[in-house]
């Protein structure tokens, strides 16, 4: 089976507009949740959002009015061009057909927001958004930008988008579909998907806490997460920075509720054998796992659950973290941010911690890294998403220098 190496990786997020922004916010414990200033939350649960700050546009993009780009826009070629610069790619015509696109994206229903109101008020006259409201128009964004002409397409399981389409990505270059894929997820936030989660009664009223006995909801975010793989024969032979190399993942369904997390984390349980058994190795080469982690209370025990069914003893020497606690959930981008997390975390032999922690819950009682980030020696690393519909996914990252 072909290899899969990541050779670069981009990023904007509420705590860094780059990889070292991002990776500088990770090791401190950085937060980039403030008081919401894109929409109107009064009688809203919350009125926080993890939110991009001084965000600019690429030198690239400097031409290109802002009336004329989206959020979704400027995220995803913002975090692509970074991931492809850090890659070095320089590809010929012929390479060009070679390279694909593969998103988690479930389209920007900002969009669709930004169109009726130029309707509505007719003193507005911009581009209409319209089109960019399709699932698979930020993929069209990258590859129109770039040339790409190999496989394009998304993916949409919700939350965890952003890790299927990483998943999926590495499966058309061992299936010999392309010899190298721009893969992650982004989000735009929309006052619809927020007042969904809000009549859900899934937002916090105060800091998300994911694990803490006194959690109380999510609070949403928003960014791009963007990893560029390669088939590891030709990263090699071309003589690119190898970061990571992606050994494994799963994906499962819990077939359970349309919001509600099985309550043993079955769906998340096989997913994460699933990773496992791909990438041929024992729960104990796994040392650290970035968690879906929502400051929910039906996944945090579910996720736990599931943690401690499949590494057993294993489960107290892990160390476990969730990154939503820092930048929130960034839904169809948050696999996405997570996996790059990762890579970041195994590159640099930290994990990044769970902020806001407090109170044990005896329930979920791993090592959640509270607070402070923390050194380890780690060669596998391990990035879970949980998302509505049941869907699951689970990701193994492997150090670089234990590879090549």
């Amino acid at each position: 089976m072909k290899r899969v190496v990541i050779t670069g990786l981009g990023v904007v997020c509420p705590i860094g507009n780059n990889i070292s922004q991002f990776e500088a916010g990770l090791i401190q414990g950085k937060s980039g949740i403030s008081k919401n200033r894109k929409q109107d939350t009064e009688g809203y649960i919350s009125s926080l959002l993890g939110q991009v700050e001084d965000f600019e546009l690429p030198e690239q993009l400097a031409s290109l009015r802002k009336e004329s780009i989206s959020d979704v826009e400027e995220y995803v070629l913002a975090a692509t061009i970074e991931a492809w610069g850090h890659a070095d790619l320089n590809p010929s015509d012929d390479e060009l057909d070679r390279i694909g696109v593969l998103l988690g994206s479930g389209g920007s229903i900002s969009c669709v927001e930004e169109f009726f109101a130029e309707k509505i008020d007719a003193g507005r006259r911009g581009k209409s958004r319209l089109m960019n409201a399709n699932p698979d128009a930020a993929g069209g964004f990258i590859s129109h930008y770039f040339n790409l002409k190999g496989p394009k397409t998304s993916i949409m399981t919700a939350c965890s988008s952003g890790a299927t389409a990483i998943g999926y990505a590495a499966d058309l270059i061992r299936a010999g579909m392309a010899d190298a894929m721009v893969t992650g997820g982004v989000e735009s936030l929309s006052t619809v998907t927020l007042s969904g989660f809000n009549s859900l009664g899934a937002l916090a009223s105060g800091n998300i806490k994911p694990f803490d006995k006194n959690r109380d909801g999510i609070i949403l975010g928003e960014g791009a997460g963007i990893l560029i793989l390669e088939d590891y024969d030709l990263a090699i032979k071309r003589g690119a920075n190898i970061i990571a190399e992606l050994v494994g993942y799963g994906f499962t369904s819990d077939a359970h509720h349309i919001t509600a997390p099985h309550p043993t984390g079955a769906g998340m349980v096989k997913a994460m054998q699933h990773a496992l058994q791909e990438a041929e190795l024992t729960p104990e080469r796994i040392s650290y796992i970035n968690v879906h982690g929502t400051g929910t209370e039906l996944n945090d025990k579910s996720e736990t659950a599931a943690i401690k069914e499949v590494f057993g003893n294993h489960s107290g020497d892990l160390c476990v973290s969730s990154t939503k606690s820092m930048i929130g959930h960034t839904l169809s981008a948050a696999g996405a941010i997570e996996a790059v997390a990762t890579c970041l975390a195994l590159q640099g032999q930290f994990v990044p911690p769970t902020i806001n922690y407090e109170s044990i819950d005896e329930e979920c009682d791993l090592d959640v890294v509270p607070n402070q980030s923390r050194n380890l020696d780690m060669h596998f690393a391990m990035s879970n998403s949980l998302a509505f519909g049941g869907n699951n996914t689970s990701l193994i990252f492997k150090r670089e220098n234990n590879h090549v």
